[in-house]
């Protein structure tokens, strides 16, 4: 009987890494304490912080409990209750959740080829009715220009978060690098990322000295770098073992070329099946995704499955088609993404075999 060829490998990633991440688990052990407490960043977030700045050329960095975290606490600092914030129809609600919850209005556009917002009808809706904020999602690793829609967002003085969740950059060579058109931008460190935890986390960046500041103060109940309490605040810290184990994963990454190897499965994809795969800018993989006919999807996916391969339709609804969102109109492209595309894995632990395996039931 085949193995099954999953999205998320984590039991092959545990097999092969187990005694690294204990060691970097138990040497994080020694200092278990949050800013939170008063006291200084913990040494592993400062190592950590100093990777990340390495990788990304932004100079501020705060590690939160998970990415939705990171979304919240920007919508807080940069918009007030009640304003509006566009933000893509098609990808993981969390980027519509976050607004929403903080009390804010959120307003749907409709994204390009690459299944990211399409920059075209965002500047188009801008001009029409400024929105306080803007979220741009990059998604499954392919990544948005940000610096062609800045422009515009400077005149109407509105705000750009970026959602980077699966879509953490380590040196790679993309035109435009997450955050650096940007007020902030937002990361998941979760399993499921490539980096990731073996729980979760996430993370903000900034270029902004004076924004990062205050997220330090809101993540750590409104105390200030100088220990005073100077407002109202949360509490969001990715955990030290999870700091650890990430700075590890890079190392890891890095040693095994695992990011190579993910590109070269996307170029085998690319090479050998007969669907075409989304246009745009890939370095990362997050997962190989191919546009498939409509009427086929359900045969193609019960082939996938029929082999054990854990194939899937992602975000199998637009986002503004639920109930729960005011804000309801037609997006062609969302529309066309929902019903047309499967996604495979992608990972750097796939096998020849499995590779084989798929392009034969396809």
């Amino acid at each position: 009987m085949p193995k099954a060829i999953s999205f998320i490998p984590h039991k092959k990633r545990v097999d092969l890494h187990r005694v690294d991440y204990l060691r970097a688990i138990s040497d994080a052990m020694e200092y278990p304490f949050q800013a939170e407490d008063g006291r200084d960043i913990a040494p592993i977030q400062a190592e950590l912080a100093e990777a990340c700045i390495s990788y990304s050329n932004l100079p501020y960095w705060s590690f939160t409990n998970c990415c939705t975290d990171s979304l919240q606490m920007a919508v807080q600092l940069l918009t007030n209750v009640g304003d509006r914030i566009i933000v893509p129809a098609y990808g993981w609600r969390a980027f519509s959740n976050a607004p929403t919850i903080m009390g804010r209005e959120v307003d749907f556009c409709d994204i390009n080829d690459t299944g990211n917002i399409d920059l075209n009808n965002l500047e188009t809706m801008i001009k029409q009715n400024a929105p306080s904020a803007v979220i741009i999602v990059h998604n499954f690793g392919t990544i948005v220009d940000v610096s062609q829609i800045k422009e515009v967002c400077d005149l109407y003085g509105v705000k750009i978060i970026e959602d980077s969740a699966p879509s953490f950059c380590m040196g790679e060579p993309y035109s435009y690098k997450p955050g650096h058109s940007s007020d902030v931008v937002c990361y998941s460190f979760d399993f499921t990322k490539f980096p990731g935890c073996l729980g979760s986390g996430g993370a903000l960046a900034t270029a902004d000295s004076n924004l990062s500041d205050r997220i330090y103060e809101l993540q750590a109940h409104g105390t200030d770098r100088n220990k005073q309490v100077v407002g109202v605040g949360t509490k969001s810290f990715m955990d030290n073992t999870s700091c650890a184990v990430l700075l590890k994963e890079f190392n890891i990454f890095e040693q095994n070329k695992y990011r190579e190897r993910r590109r070269q499965n996307a170029t085998w994809y690319k090479n050998n099946l007969p669907y075409k795969c989304i246009p745009g800018e890939n370095y990362i993989w997050e997962r190989y995704s191919m546009f498939v006919p409509f009427n086929e999807v359900d045969h193609v996916l019960e082939k996938l499955h029929s082999i054990k391969c854990l194939a899937r339709t992602m975000f199998k609804q637009p986002l503004n088609t639920y109930s729960f969102y005011s804000n309801q109109k037609h997006l062609p492209n969302v529309k066309k993404f929902v019903e047309n595309l499967v996604h495979l894995p992608c990972h750097q632990f796939m096998e020849q075999e499995e590779l084989d395996r798929i392009k034969d039931i396809l």
